[in-house]
């Protein structure tokens, strides 16, 4: 049933997109232009002249600006490589901060790899840009055509920093498996897994609770008070239940989440419910991380898009989280969001 009425009505939602179209035609355009002349603090004419012979597009997530968690770090990946294919321009990834991206995911069909000898700061013959989101269902084509833009104009390189999403489901996963493949110890922590659920076939269910439960941090983060906590977690765990008796009445749950004591909540109270053990942190307010970190980070992206089906459920202040969706997305899976 599609709702009119009411925030998650069509008339609202649909009255914040067109709201939207005049933020990024009168606002949002300066601010990206605002963000992108920030980085020129990092070039020169006086640093070395750059080396590649064909132009380049370089994704850069190297912490000089807020980057997102990794899914809006892959998809401003995906969709970056999608224009820059397009063009016939060579494509490059300089993901180094917190950690470097090639430790977990590698080149598959496009060898994506620079080397940081190979990036140019000289103002001549290389600029940064940026390009934000705020996730609406019509900014698709501002986003397009400002990375487009910006493309055609640029000299041997164009360092590009963006979260954008510009690509359908089915081309994003398509898109995705061009540019990345697990690493080999990546796969085979994956392997590990898939054994402890007993099962190729399994449902994953995600929850993001920015930090409502205590045990979580990020500049969002959200409070209510121990009695709410409890009561909050309680309804998930109904509605995990409810799903599983739906869904996949014989089958496992993988539960992912930004809490781990809600991972742990549920699992007590739950024989389906299985959790990749491991801290969970959100990247881009983190210095360095560590690899337990990173890897339990990658699994459970990975393993949802390796699921039958993903859920994300949301209540209250709970936040709507990227994460799953674009884990369903990369490898083609049905992903449901659920209010409730």
């Amino acid at each position: 049933m599609i709702l009119i009425r009411g925030k998650e009505g069509l008339i609202h939602r649909t009255g914040k997109d067109i709201q939207n179209v005049f933020q990024n035609l009168f606002v949002m355009r300066g601010r990206w232009q605002r963000e992108g002349d920030e980085l020129l603090i990092h070039y020169s004419k006086d640093a070395p002249r750059a080396t590649n012979k064909t132009k380049q597009i370089i994704c850069m997530l190297d912490g000089r600006r807020p980057h997102g968690g990794l899914a809006d770090r892959l998809r401003g990946i995906v969709s970056t490589y999608y224009i820059a294919k397009q063009l016939g321009y060579d494509f490059r990834v300089n993901f180094v901060h917190p950690f470097p991206l090639i430790d977990y995911l590698v080149p598959n069909k496009v060898d994506w790899r620079i080397s940081q000898e190979e990036l140019c700061y000289n103002s001549e013959d290389a600029e940064p840009m940026f390009c934000g989101s705020q996730a609406t269902h019509v900014e698709t084509w501002f986003q397009k055509t400002w990375i487009r833009k910006r493309c055609l104009k640029a000299h041997k390189q164009l360092h590009v920093y963006t979260n954008a999403h510009v690509l359908t489901n089915k081309k994003y996963s398509l898109i995705f498996s061009e540019l990345f493949k697990p690493s080999e110890r990546l796969e085979n922590a994956l392997t590990y897994y898939r054994k402890q659920l007993e099962s190729e076939n399994y449902i994953t269910i995600s929850l993001r609770f920015i930090g409502l439960l205590g045990d979580f941090y990020e500049k969002d983060e959200r409070y209510i008070t121990p009695e709410e906590q409890e009561v909050l977690m309680q309804r998930c765990v109904e509605k995990i239940q409810q799903i599983h008796q739906k869904y996949a009445p014989t089958q496992k749950v993988l539960l992912t989440s930004d809490s781990t004591r809600f991972l742990h909540y549920a699992s007590e109270r739950l024989a389906f419910i299985y959790y990749i053990p491991g801290e969970v942190v959100h990247i881009d307010y983190q210095d360095a991380t560590s690899d337990d970190t990173n890897m339990k980070l990658f699994v459970d992206m990975f393993m949802i898009s390796r699921s039958e089906r993903a859920f994300l459920l949301q209540t209250g202040k709970m936040y709507n989280s990227g994460f799953p969706r674009r884990a369903a997305q990369m490898g083609g899976v049905p992903f449901k969001h659920i209010r409730f």
